[in-house]
């Protein structure tokens, strides 16, 4: 894994570039989470090339980024970002607690083995401020695709449905917390909403086919679902 990690761009990324579809993207599923104060201490944990620190730069937040990877964070510091490499993100959390208004971690936590789910979220609660709110974002394994987004990262250890991830969100000291399906379609052409309506009509039957089999069946369908976290 570490062969992976500290060539991360190079090797698990379509290029040396941020996928800028990603900024309208986090604005519409993030953004009203964000404190009222600008002046709040903000924190992206995995930032991957960047697009969630150069949100949080452009929105006008005191922001922070950190990540085991130093080829994630060599590359988004020829983007002027505000990065640093940590090889042991739980340990870099236990010297910055109560520190931070809001925390991301998108797409991360699947990354993180099953021995060190829980040390890593007490660790990253314990960052928070007193009403810090944290916003976790996984691959949805109850989605009916949500297999492609799990195994398209060989890094990838770990799997979330809702219930699992509340199992760990609960043991790891959180009690107020709400799951999220990520949008990734917005109805601003015709294309897209013509793409909402089928999809919620794919999800009725998705739904159905599952009820008639007596399995599970979560409400969040989409391929990326998040949890907002609060302290």
């Amino acid at each position: 894994m570490r062969d992976i990690f500290d060539n991360y761009v190079e090797t698990s990324f379509d290029g040396p570039q941020q996928a800028t579809f990603k900024f309208k993207q986090f604005e519409l599923n993030y953004k009203k989470y964000f404190p009222k104060e600008k002046t709040s201490l903000v924190l992206d944990i995995g930032i991957g090339r960047g697009e969630m620190l150069s949100c949080m730069r452009d929105w006008g937040f005191n922001y922070q980024g950190v990540d085991i990877s130093p080829s994630t964070v060599r590359f988004c510091k020829t983007l002027k970002l505000s990065c640093e490499v940590a090889d042991d993100t739980v340990k870099w959390l236990s010297k910055n607690t109560e520190k931070f208004s809001l925390i991301t971690c998108l797409d991360v936590l699947e990354h993180v083995p099953h021995d060190q789910t829980i040390d890593f979220l007490k660790a990253m609660r314990a960052s928070l401020t007193n009403e810090g709110l944290a916003i976790i974002q996984v691959p949805n394994l109850q989605s009916p695709y949500g297999y492609l987004h799990h195994f398209n990262d060989f890094t990838h250890v770990s799997g979330f449905v809702e219930h699992s991830l509340a199992q760990v969100l609960l043991a790891s000291g959180f009690k107020d917390f709400k799951f999220y399906g990520f949008e990734e379609i917005f109805p601003t052409t015709i294309k897209n909403r013509i793409r909402l309506i089928l999809r919620f009509f794919y999800h009725k039957f998705v739904r159905f086919l599952r009820a008639i089999n007596s399995n599970p069946n979560p409400l969040i369908l989409n391929p990326v679902m998040f949890v907002v976290a609060r302290k």
